[in-house]
């Protein structure tokens, strides 16, 4: 019993801590702010975060793992390596909307710069599929995979801004595949923008 209540607590504590980071960053919270969106004490909270930075490495990891699922499972798909690099961007634009932990972890990474975990979680994915691209002709010659790459990169950062803050009906997933779509009109040799994208990339 006292083993369960402690999962649920520490359960309930990761989720309050997300929502707190996420909505004020890593500075704006404190963990007197998180046990009072958590409804604990904040001996319950230290007994399994002693420090802030210990309460942020959790939600980071927690963020992570989920990243790297999601990423792994758009690897898997039966498609094109620039197919698939658009399904994971989308998929990455899908999680920051929906997913208070992941959005939370990102905003975490940019703002205690420790290091890049989340966003090598998918971008090494990502360039490795711009990579394969490259390799069987689908991109111009004069773009490199890198270069392509940190273009995502800076469109995720900006998704994650976006849906922290817009008030608009676009959705996130939407904003991005257009976006996407845009960059790929100049990155792409022309037989590569008139295929038919899968199902699965689908806005």
């Amino acid at each position: 019993m006292k083993q369960a209540r402690a999962v649920r607590t520490r359960r309930l504590i990761l989720r309050a801590a997300a929502e707190e980071f996420d909505r004020h960053g890593y500075a704006g919270t404190s963990l007197n702010s998180v046990t009072r969106s958590a409804g604990i004490s904040i001996g319950a909270l230290t007994f399994h975060f002693p420090t802030k930075p210990d309460l942020a490495d959790a939600v980071q990891a927690a963020g992570i793992v989920l990243t790297r699922h999601v990423a792994g499972r758009v690897a898997g798909l039966p498609a094109s390596p620039l197919a698939r690099a658009r399904a994971l961007t989308l998929a990455i634009a899908r999680l920051l909307e929906e997913d208070t932990t992941v959005r939370a972890t990102a905003r975490l990474t940019r703002e205690r710069s420790i290091d890049s975990a989340w966003t090598d979680a998918w971008l090494a994915d990502m360039t490795e599929l711009l990579n394969r691209a490259h390799a069987d002709g689908w991109l111009r010659s004069q773009v490199t995979p890198e270069a392509f790459a940190e273009s995502a990169r800076f469109l995720i950062t900006g998704i994650e801004e976006y849906v922290r803050r817009t008030t608009s009906d676009a959705t996130a997933v939407r904003r991005a595949a257009h976006t996407w779509d845009l960059l790929l009109y100049g990155a792409a040799r022309p037989r590569a923008i008139y295929t038919n994208w899968p199902e699965s990339s689908a806005t």
